[in-house]
């Protein structure tokens, strides 16, 4: 299964809507209609950004957050050490606060609700005011692994999220031999991948991979999926001393059954990195950053299909497939687009940023007309068929005299006919193609 024929959806969240109320310093403005006015557009001088529909600015009262996502067209759900809150993508409004999710590190949809993960429990949350409809504790839902402890969401697809969680059990030596001494019991930690329907609230299936670095949750990452299969990739700081000695500066993927949890097959990918950027698309191919150049290959054989070469002294970041293109992005500040099928570079330009940090982060707008590059630096907006370079985007950080420096980078949400900018505690809506 999952071959060169087969179907791998790259699907995401898709969120829509627009707003209008300013929020600054966690004070909320109040929108005085159901149906507000969008502002009349102002004219911009050429590779400027558009007004923002809307500012909310974070509480520097609060812990800064965390994660950031969107919840269906109405929420940005953003999550931090001390809570998670939502914030209305319409009105730029936060309409509730949930102390119980606090280190969430998701903001799913489960059906009509808001699913969260957090350290120790899911919460199902209501959209309306972030009331708990339901709840379930790792250790009361999992009663035949004492002590699971769950690592971070791998992925999700439609109701289904993937993830992996370890816990300890304990060996019996065996009896001795005659005139020898007892061995002590064995403390052994066993690592498991689970898949679980958010909406029924039920585990689909569990099975035993290698443990990671101590404490041993390895932490996977789904690269691609198709409906029969799932590609993860471990993260590296989880992979053992062992693994990274075997592995000789290779990265590996591993492929399991969707619907049962086999794992059909481990490979690597020339001598793509266990670091490199890699994702795969829905017809079965995977693109990888291997040394400075960018190629992609069948996933179910590992057969190299083409190769397109990087800038001198760079490496790119992870690919983005969008309609007939993969977008590309370079340590070197270079951001393009190449042809699925051919290997053929449609355009390549610079974002214009010193080369001082890694390669952009990428994100496409939902029409797929517009690409986003977010660095440590500026958000640029790039038109996705040619290359124009459309507008930039600085946030000033914070304005007062002994305001602290921001570090953080930018982050860019595809949010319908917007784009969410997000840099620490500061997040605009920007409207877009």
């Amino acid at each position: 299964g999952g071959g060169p024929g087969g179907r791998w959806p790259t699907g995401g969240l898709v969120v829509g809507g627009g707003a209008v109320a300013v929020i600054g310093g966690g004070e909320s403005a109040v929108a005085t209609d159901a149906r507000p006015v969008p502002p009349k557009p102002r004219r911009t001088l050429p590779g400027r950004p558009p007004e923002p529909r809307w500012i909310y600015a974070h509480p520097s009262s609060e812990s800064a957050p965390l994660t950031a996502a969107l919840w269906q067209d109405r929420l940005l759900v953003v999550t931090s050490e001390s809570q998670a809150s939502a914030v209305d993508l319409r009105t730029g409004e936060r309409v509730w606060q949930r102390a119980d999710a606090a280190d969430g590190q998701a903001a799913l949809p489960a059906g009509d609700l808001c699913l969260v993960a957090g350290p120790t429990e899911f919460l199902w949350l209501a959209p309306k005011d972030g009331a708990v409809v339901h709840r379930l504790r790792y250790a009361d839902g999992f009663t035949d692994l004492p002590g699971l402890q769950v690592g971070r969401l791998a992925g999700h697809s439609g109701t289904v999220v993937w993830f992996t969680g370890s816990h300890t059990v304990t060996v019996k030596a065996p009896k001795p031999k005659k005139g020898k001494k007892q061995e002590p019991d064995k403390k052994v930690v066993q690592a498991h991948l689970f898949a679980y329907d958010i909406v029924r609230r039920a585990e689909l299936w569990r099975t035993p991979v290698p443990t990671g670095r101590a404490p041993g949750t390895p932490l996977y990452r789904v690269v691609a999926e198709s409906p029969a299969d799932i590609l993860v990739r471990q993260e590296p700081s989880t992979l053992t001393p062992a693994d990274v000695k075997a592995a000789k500066g290779k990265g590996s993927l591993r492929c399991f059954d969707r619907e049962t949890g086999k794992l059909r097959w481990t490979k690597q990918y020339g001598t793509a990195g266990p670091n490199a950027g890699i994702t795969g698309d829905e017809g079965g191919v995977l693109y990888a950053s291997v040394g400075a150049d960018l190629q992609s290959f069948e996933a179910d054989t590992a057969k190299p299909l083409w190769r397109v070469t990087g800038t001198e002294g760079s490496y790119f970041g992870t690919p983005l497939v969008a309609g007939p293109f993969v977008h590309t992005s370079e340590r070197s500040q270079q951001i393009g687009a190449v042809e699925r099928e051919t290997g053929r570079f449609v355009w390549r330009r610079s974002t214009e940023v010193p080369a001082a940090g890694g390669a952009p982060a990428l994100t496409v707008s939902t029409t797929g007309e517009t690409l986003f590059a977010a660095d440590a630096a500026q958000v640029t907006a790039f038109s996705a068929a040619d290359g124009e370079r459309l507008w930039k985007f600085q946030d000033i950080g914070v304005p007062g005299p002994k305001g602290e420096t921001v570090s953080a980078p930018y982050r860019a949400l595809a949010s319908g006919t917007h784009v969410i900018v997000q840099r620490a505690r500061s997040f605009y809506a920007f409207p877009v193609a």
